[in-house]
């Protein structure tokens, strides 16, 4: 089976991506009888470009080196990513753009008019979830397409695809959990002694910050991430600003120090639960046992544990992420997609 890929952004994880799909291209082949070709990729600082086919190890090589995607010979210019949306003859799209925090877009308007013309939409953009779930998941369902985000949340670990899959007939009736690597890492690197400035350098230099770390610092990040969390699970129609959140400048090393003294770690912490049948979703440092699984969460490893009615509490661990585990979230997605709707 030939499959006809796009990107629509093309920074760190669409590139890792890029790389781990050629890598496995053998392995695609013989184990899931997929051929791939790349169509179409467009970026905003690279030039957007069109081809019967494209060198995507090429084109990973100009977008790293800071050259024009024009480059390859073969290749067309195609203005911007609508464009390429609108031009491109692709199955799949895979759509990484950068985030707007306060309105999910353009990634919103981009999967939009992707499912709008029929073609597959891969997204590791919270955006789209959480602020428009419910209407993009109705439009591809009405198109015959697919819309999938394991790489919204966790990186590449199988949150949503645990849920669809492996969970049948159980509901989620709550969750909390670890979910900002940024922050995790801040408060660990505090509890160890270090001061807020020196944690947050370290993070900045792992490249696990936001572009504006003030969307991890102050909570931003971890509500998308719980609203988008809710919405899939808990089949909400919630948005950030429903979130009560509260960051972690507030948090000094005198309270971490008072917290280790009885045993306790301070953590970042996302909840979603139903009292008097009101959903309540909140991001704020909490003091949890060091010997939970949320205090066992350091450095910039994070814990989600869903509430279930029927399964109890099950907990999903994620060690140290990097940028390849959100790009094997794109991976799994694609064969998601390639096998067809619920996996069949």
């Amino acid at each position: 089976m030939e499959v006809k890929l796009a990107f629509v952004g093309f920074g760190n994880v669409a590139r890792a991506f890029a790389r781990m799909l050629e890598s496995r291209r053998g392995l695609l082949g013989s184990r899931h009888s997929i051929q791939f070709r790349t169509t179409a990729i467009a970026t905003a600082r690279h030039g957007s470009i069109i081809a019967p086919e494209i060198d995507l190890l090429k084109a990973v090589e100009l977008a790293e080196d800071g050259q024009s995607l024009n480059e390859l010979r073969s290749a067309s210019e195609c203005g911007d990513s609508l464009s390429v949306i609108e031009r491109c003859d692709a199955d799949v799209i895979f759509e990484t753009s950068p985030l707007d925090p306060s309105q999910g877009e353009p990634a919103v308007t981009y999967v939009r008019r992707a499912l709008e013309r029929g073609i597959n939409v891969v997204t590791a953009n919270k955006g789209p979830v959480a602020f428009a779930y419910r209407e993009l998941a109705e439009l591809a369902k009405r198109r015959g397409v697919q819309f999938r985000f394991e790489g919204t949340v966790m990186d590449g670990a199988p949150v949503f695809n645990l849920a669809e899959f492996c969970l049948p007939g159980v509901t989620v009736t709550g969750f909390s959990g670890v979910l900002n690597s940024t922050t995790n890492l801040v408060l660990t690197r505090m509890e160890g002694g270090a001061s807020f400035d020196e944690a947050l350098a370290e993070a900045r230099a792992l490249g696990v910050t936001e572009a504006d770390s003030g969307y991890d610092l102050d909570g931003w990040d971890a509500a998308v991430k719980t609203v988008a969390l809710a919405n899939v699970l808990m089949n909400a129609d919630a948005r950030p600003v429903n979130v009560e959140r509260r960051g972690i400048r507030g948090v000094t090393a005198e309270s971490l120090k008072a917290a280790a003294q009885s045993g306790e770690a301070v953590r970042l912490v996302s909840r979603a639960m139903t009292r008097n049948s009101v959903l309540r979703l909140s991001v704020s440092p909490e003091r949890v046992p060091v010997s939970s699984q949320m205090g066992a969460a350091r450095g910039t490893s994070n814990v989600l544990i869903l509430d279930t009615d029927l399964m109890g509490d099950i907990a999903i661990f994620e060690a140290d992420p990097g940028v390849d585990q959100t790009a094997y979230a794109l991976l799994s997605d694609l064969l998601t997609i390639v096998k067809g709707p619920k996996g069949q």
